[in-house]
């Protein structure tokens, strides 16, 4: 076997699987790669987790890919295709985290004003309680407390109008 078909197998190999895996339905379609992929906040994005399968999927497409043309193109010795390889399998790596990260944080949905949710634990007038926002397919339950001074009854649906830290400022939804 030489090197070229070995590349191209592993290049082959890394699609077919995100094929089978449906990885590639998940990136064309952002709200169904947040399942199984736990990103508390964009502060603790180094404590996100993305399924391993999508990892080894990633590193060996981009390996295949970029050795299978390094070999093609340009009379390096192995070593070196190796090394190109696995250059672009960490820079393949670095883009998948890179890419769940800003699709799957849901502090990115709450910048945006008047995000909408369902409040869970009844939020009284002058305290905490908790809502339910929907963010790229996936459900979050954050603290939230009033923006107008009055209790909100759980079931009720609320607008975001602020977010400071880990707590959302809520208003019932005009009907």
């Amino acid at each position: 076997m030489t090197l070229g078909f070995f590349y191209l197998a592993v290049l082959l190999l890394g699609f077919t699987l995100a094929l089978v895996t449906g990885f590639v339905r998940r990136l064309m379609h952002p709200t169904e790669l947040c399942d199984g992929v736990v990103i508390p906040s964009h502060e603790h994005w180094f404590a996100s987790y993305t399924p391993t399968t999508d990892k080894i999927i990633s590193f060996a497409t981009t390996f295949g890919a970029a050795t299978f043309v390094a070999h093609g193109v340009a009379a390096l010795d192995p070593l070196h295709e190796l090394a190109i390889g696995v250059g672009a399998g960490a820079v393949g790596l670095v883009s998948l985290r890179v890419w769940v990260g800003r699709v799957c944080d849901p502090s990115r949905a709450l910048a945006n004003h008047r995000t909408t949710g369902t409040v869970v634990r009844e939020i009284p007038a002058s305290g905490y309680g908790q809502v339910e926002i929907m963010v790229s397919g996936v459900p979050f339950k954050l603290a939230a407390r009033s923006g107008n001074g009055q209790s909100i009854h759980s079931g009720t649906e609320v607008s975001v109008l602020d977010r400071q830290e880990s707590v959302v400022v809520v208003i019932p939804c005009q009907a």
